[in-house]
């Protein structure tokens, strides 16, 4: 099953290029991930996505001064364009700062900052504080399972919360992802 979420708030059209391309990719890991060996790669590409997704909203409030981006107050934007903002933890922490997120509930910025630790695990030789050393006790099913719902909460937000004008809103295709 595949969750389709439009990609109407995504301001960079190569951006939204290959977050259609990397969420083929995602859908091609979870066709195969019967037997669980691939869910570390899964937790690693939502947390990609999600990076990249969620740096559109930065992207755009930086750089459509003329657009604007719906829901976020003018100062704020402008407040966020002066930013260098390029790591997902510094992505999820002006998420936090500037509210964007919150009618996600209160333990949004905390869920992404979990996947962002798992995500970063992708080295293995990294330890993450409050990831598992253990890699497969670290990447288990149900936490492939949770990253994709967190993906599809997330998206469904973006594409809800910070539309583009729908003269423009159209240029990239819908994200498809793997339904949990």
């Amino acid at each position: 099953m595949v969750v389709e979420i439009p990609s109407n708030f995504i301001g960079d059209f190569k951006v939204g290029d290959n977050l259609v391309y990397n969420t083929g990719v995602l859908r091609s890991l979870c066709e195969h991930n019967g037997d669980g060996s691939l869910n570390k790669l899964v937790v690693v590409q939502v947390g990609s996505i999600l990076e990249a997704a969620l740096g559109q909203i930065i992207y755009r409030a930086q750089n459509f001064n003329q657009e604007g981006v719906p829901n976020i107050v003018e100062a704020d934007r402008q407040e966020i364009e002066g930013k260098k903002i390029d790591k997902l933890n510094n992505i999820i922490d002006v998420m936090r700062k500037y509210d964007l997120l919150n009618e996600l509930g209160g333990g949004i910025y905390d869920e992404l900052h979990t996947l962002r630790k798992f995500r970063n695990k992708v080295h293995i030789q990294d330890t993450n504080e409050g990831v598992p050393p253990d890699e497969e006790a670290a990447f288990t099913s149900a936490r492939c399972v949770w990253s994709l719902e967190l993906c599809a909460t997330v998206l469904g937000f973006l594409s809800q919360k910070f539309p583009r004008p729908a003269d423009v809103a159209k240029y990239v295709e819908p994200l498809r992802i793997p339904d949990a």
